[in-house]
């Protein structure tokens, strides 16, 4: 699989999330403005990537298994949402309480993959320590709060900033030109983005005619 269309099969995650927590009545106040907001997203990234180039790949079993996983992503934000969301429960417990039975399980099925043993060189361990902190510690633990704070098709909606974000590091760290497709394509997903976040301004409830007598009879009274 090129990196492009996995990272553009990758992208439908908010798509899968928004159609199973819809579909599970997990949140019912999917706007047109979020369904909006979530169809750009997606365009930007289409953008971005440029699928055309490499089209075939998309039906193929890799992309297949890269749809399939982005399905599975998906369904984590909504059982998250649904089971592991609870007040007595600090997003910090939730995020190092599955990374610490994900290492368990890895570290119980790395022998029989039959891999070759790891080199402990300090430029691996540093790169594992630096990813392992930051890049999913840190990063699960900011992903239980938004699911806390938003829901999970709104914390989903962080999938589309990912290519942007490559892209900015790439030409900052790497010295890699940004071509004109990618600018107008990382201003789509901005705006997608944008709109996920929008809420909607609360509706004040008419307050019946008896209510507003008594109201101003009190206040007589008062003065």
């Amino acid at each position: 699989m090129d990196s492009s269309i996995a990272g553009l099969l990758n992208a439908t995650t908010p798509l899968w999330t928004a159609l199973i927590a819809m579909t599970v009545r997990l949140e019912r106040d999917v706007t047109p403005t979020r369904v909006a907001g979530l169809t750009i997203g997606f365009l930007g990234t289409l953008v971005i990537f440029e699928p055309w180039r490499l089209g075939s790949q998309v039906l193929s079993w890799g992309g297949l298994a890269c749809l399939v996983a982005a399905a599975c992503y998906g369904v984590s934000f909504v059982y998250m949402a649904r089971y592991l969301r609870r007040p007595e429960l600090s997003p910090l417990a939730l995020s190092a309480g599955q990374l610490v039975a994900s290492a368990a399980l890895t570290a119980v099925t790395l022998p029989l993959l039959g891999r070759p043993a790891p080199q402990f060189r300090a430029d691996a361990l540093v790169a594992v320590v630096v990813l392992g902190a930051i890049g999913t510690g840190l990063a699960y633990l900011i992903n239980y709060q938004l699911i806390a704070e938003s829901g999970a098709s709104r914390t989903a909606v962080v999938t589309y900033l990912l290519p942007v974000v490559a892209v900015a590091l790439g030409a900052l760290v790497l010295g890699e030109t940004l071509a004109p497709h990618v600018l107008a394509g990382a201003a789509v997903v901005l705006a997608g983005v944008a709109l996920t976040r929008r809420r909607s301004a609360p509706v004040a409830s008419p307050t019946p005619a008896g209510a507003e007598v008594r109201s101003a009879s009190a206040r007589g009274r008062g003065e």
